[in-house]
């Protein structure tokens, strides 16, 4: 009897065991892949251009107010992060962004940073200061985004420039960090065209972390 109780004590154990890890893996942790493929839409592309038109008047509005106090001329570029906040993968890439929002807090006229979390979990605190993109304007191309962490930028005009991963590869700093190697070349007048790019590094597919 006692060999039974042993036996039964470490099956329930064991069933107990599976429980959690079914359950985290289903509900918790999405799937993590090391490769994602990223695509601009014509839905990203027209983001700022078409039902973004009065949020641009209203940028530039506060713009040009600036531009008049510091006699600058430059347009508003925009960088959208796509997060999901049960991804793993935007927890490593979650501080970067937030010492991006820090490096050019100098240049706020020209640069706005927009948080837009395309699942339906709650945004964690430390990101709750950021501005996030309007709910008209995420619903439009949160079906486009098919991986996280993922960012688009815009240029002054409204065109993307930029669509695919934080970094190439598993870090993610100014070293590595092709976001600001994007936002350098377009302070710098130069011409940058990457809407579409291959990742290498960490993602979770959207449709698994949304479900």
């Amino acid at each position: 009897m006692k060999i039974i109780s042993i036996i039964s004590g470490a099956l329930c154990i064991i069933a107990l065991l599976f429980i959690v890890w079914f359950v985290r893996n289903l509900y918790i942790v999405p799937a993590v892949e090391s490769v994602a493929f990223f695509e601009s839409t014509t839905q990203l592309q027209q983001l700022f251009l078409d039902d973004g038109q009065e949020l641009n008047e209203q940028l530039n509005e506060q713009q040009n107010e600036q531009d008049t106090k510091q006699g600058a001329k430059q347009g508003i570029m925009r960088v959208v992060y796509f997060w999901q906040n049960n991804c793993p993968c935007d927890q490593f890439t979650k501080p970067h962004f937030l010492l991006l929002i820090k490096q050019y807090q100098h240049l706020a006229s020209n640069i706005v940073f927009y948080l837009a979390p395309v699942d339906d979990s709650a945004v964690s605190e430390d990101l709750q200061n950021v501005e996030q993109l309007p709910a008209k304007l995420l619903d439009r191309v949160r079906e486009d985004v098919k991986a996280t962490p993922s960012v688009g930028i815009w240029n002054a005009k409204g065109e993307l420039i930029y669509f695919g991963p934080h970094s190439l590869g598993y870090v993610c700093n100014n070293d590595t960090s092709l976001v600001k190697k994007v936002l350098d070349a377009l302070l710098n007048k130069q011409t940058v065209s990457a809407s579409t790019v291959m990742g290498d590094g960490c993602f979770c597919p959207v449709e698994a972390a949304a479900n």
